[in-house]
């Protein structure tokens, strides 16, 4: 056993945070967050349409690296000023320039850590793309920096706040506990960029949207997992984008998750075909319409059925909700749904199964946790956010008690 072993659940040195989540100072409700994208990809442009469509938030500013592409986001924002934009290359210094209320943080996965980290120290809220960070020990230096500043930092998991994922979670509730649990998902594409080259991209990329829904549907965490990917020849992917994943869930369920984008004709939507199998009942989801469900009892199916189909009002969903969250926590000086502390667990999904397809055995999360924590403590610069991390009596219970 090594020394960093040896002394991870070591205390006495272990510093105080300086805040609570929910003790960070409110946003006042009588005027939209500032808000600042940083990184002007196609999911910044996203974000800055979002935002400047929004009625919780404003644009003030758009950075990044690349000369130029920052102008370019904002011209296609749909700012009514598009000049009262500012643009910058380092987006933490451009949201302390304007006074910014918030940052958010589309850039490229191997700058979410740097930015993230920056900007708790620089006390600004950060809204962040998933994944979290790149990697799992990254994503552990994280959890300590937010829980060291004591500033508000969540992740934007968008299928959680579809109207339909809601239905499935109350039916689950009333009708469990859940035996199994499946999602299916099958669309014909060859991205372009990092995807082509990346390990394992179909996990990476849309894995943990399935992972996380099915966590807030189950009201469980995952435990272990199983996996197996495939690379059929015809694939433009240097690695596979075809896998199949089987989590045992902590209330004893099993989630089993079927992702290709290899498979031409009949796709599923982004959202994945789902089935849920409980005690009492039974749902699907096409992912798009209504959810299905059904029990042993007629006149309750039908009575559950027209309840959900009578749910038509428009709401904000996807990346619109999650700003909306972001904000209303906020202002309401509560700790956002998605905050870093319940993301992890979605992201420690996603690289468990990347490490049971490379191992061809079973994984078990907590030990790739406790792993990625001795990693995490040998790579962090700040020695606070090492003993916050030496701390904790494990990575699962500090996920617990910070959520």
């Amino acid at each position: 056993m090594s020394s960093e072993t040896r002394t991870l659940t070591d205390t006495s040195a272990a510093p105080t945070p300086s805040a609570s989540l929910t003790g960070f100072p409110r946003l006042s409700a009588e005027r939209p967050a500032r808000v600042v994208v940083v990184g002007a990809g196609s999911m910044g442009s996203w974000w800055a349409r979002e935002v400047v469509a929004s009625g919780v938030a404003e644009l003030v500013g758009v950075a990044d690296l690349v000369e130029g592409a920052p102008q370019r986001v904002i011209d296609q924002s749909g700012a009514e000023d598009p000049a009262a934009v500012a643009v910058g290359a380092d987006g933490v210094d451009l949201a302390l320039e304007l006074g910014a209320d918030l940052i958010v943080n589309p850039t490229v996965p191997v700058a979410h850590h740097p930015v993230t980290v920056k900007a708790l120290h620089a006390g600004i809220p950060v809204l962040g793309e998933k994944p979290v960070t790149e990697t799992l020990p990254e994503a552990i230096s994280l959890l300590a920096h937010a829980e060291l500043t004591g500033v508000p930092f969540m992740v934007s998991q968008s299928r959680r706040f579809f109207r339909q994922v809601r239905q499935l979670r109350s039916f689950v509730a009333a009708h469990g506990p859940t035996v199994m649990t499946s999602a299916f998902f099958s669309l014909f594409t060859e991205m372009e960029g990092f995807r082509r080259t990346q390990d394992h991209p179909l996990l990476r990329d849309m894995g943990i949207h399935a992972f996380d829904t099915a966590r807030y549907i189950l009201d469980a965490d995952p435990v272990a997992v199983t996996a197996r990917g495939t690379r059929p020849e015809w694939s433009v992917y240097h690695h596979d984008a075809t896998v199949s994943a089987t989590f045992e869930m902590s209330d004893g369920s099993l989630f089993a998750y079927h992702g290709t984008w290899n498979a031409r004709g009949r796709p599923t939507w982004w959202n994945s075909e789902w089935r849920i199998g409980a005690q009492h009942g039974s749902a699907t989801w096409d992912g798009t319409g209504a959810p299905v469900v059904g029990t042993e009892d007629e006149e309750e199916t039908a009575r559950l059925q027209a309840a959900i189909d009578a749910e038509t009002a428009p709401e904000p969903d996807q990346i619109a909700a999650s700003l909306v969250e972001c904000v209303s926590a906020l202002r309401e000086g509560r700790t956002p749904m998605c905050e870093i502390h319940e993301n992890v667990l979605s992201f420690a999904m996603v690289e468990a199964a990347v490490a049971a397809v490379e191992r061809g055995e079973r994984v078990e999360i907590d030990e790739l946790l406790e792993q990625a924590r001795v990693e995490a403590i040998a790579a962090e610069a700040d020695e606070q956010a090492r003993e916050i991390m030496r701390s904790w009596s494990s990575v699962r219970e500090a996920l617990v008690a910070g959520s």
